[in-house]
């Protein structure tokens, strides 16, 4: 009878926490999966157009470049638009592969290889989020590319948030994933000649232009030599704030308002991955 009463408990305590462990599991995943799209890889940022009227999701900002002219695309679950007739593996792919359904390549400007890592648990978590957007009906621009997009070089990283080993060395994985996710070399790595980022000679040493209504700002070296004079703390609130050191307000192309979302062990992973890259490639 004791045991019967301790299920018991245990039953009204899932009813009171809300609901069954699936319905828990299913809650987590709906979570993460905004927590990802939001303040890691800050979907919203090209597939949402910029002004007061802005429909988030439902189709972004015009990027252009000599080999292609994009608009972030609807990624609302509006069958006609959007990606609401997409099966699960086709966004799967999108995102991951840069393939659309009828496998023709995205440009550069969708930045697949640095989520071709996404842990499926990740990934799946991400696709529910998006399915359970509001669906807006709003077609886009057609991309026009001045020559086939190429396929882009997958970045190297970690299979998830997690990795065994030492606890100095699982949080250095922890962070390189979610740097990769959010992007950080694709800003603050050097470019080539093609003006995509080097990711190999130019890793995260800085030198990428970026124009807009804030004028003219140059990304700045994140390896251990850029960072050499910066404390922790001083990473942190130019990550989560956007104060430089000397009190400067950082200029939009670094998203603090989402990075101020993450958790703050998520935080301490990302200043421990800065501190690991290598100085010089």
């Amino acid at each position: 009878m004791r045991v019967l009463g301790i299920i018991a408990l245990a039953a009204a305590s899932l009813a009171l926490q809300g609901g069954t462990p699936a319905a828990q599991a299913a809650e987590d995943a709906a979570a993460r999966g905004g927590y990802l799209v939001n303040a890691v890889m800050i979907c919203g940022r090209c597939h949402t157009t910029p002004g007061p009227s802005a429909r988030p999701f439902a189709g972004g900002r015009m990027i252009e470049t000599p080999a292609y002219t994009v608009q972030g695309s609807n990624i609302t679950p509006d069958p006609a638009t959007g990606i609401g007739g997409w099966s699960d593996a086709a966004i799967g792919r999108a995102i991951t592969q840069g393939l659309r359904p009828d496998g023709s390549r995205m440009s550069a400007s969708m930045p697949y290889g640095f989520y071709a890592g996404l842990a499926p648990q990740d990934l799946a978590a991400i696709i529910g989020y998006l399915r359970a957007l509001p669906p807006v009906s709003n077609a886009v621009a057609a991309p026009r590319y001045a020559v086939p997009p190429a396929p882009a070089t997958a970045m190297p990283q970690s299979s998830g948030p997690q990795s065994s080993g030492s606890a100095g060395d699982a949080r250095i994985e922890q962070g390189r994933y979610l740097g990769t996710l959010a992007r950080c070399l694709g800003c603050h790595s050097t470019p080539g000649a093609d003006g995509e980022p080097d990711l190999t000679a130019g890793l995260g040493h800085g030198g990428a232009r970026f124009e807009g209504p804030w004028g003219v700002v140059v990304a700045p070296d994140i390896t251990p030599r850029g960072l050499a004079d910066w404390s922790d703390e001083a990473i942190r609130r130019a990550l989560v704030e956007g104060i430089a050191p000397d009190g400067r307000k950082l200029a939009a192309p670094m998203q603090a308002k989402a990075y101020a979302q993450l958790v703050p062990g998520d935080v301490d992973a990302l200043i421990a991955w800065l501190r690991s890259l290598p100085a010089e490639n």
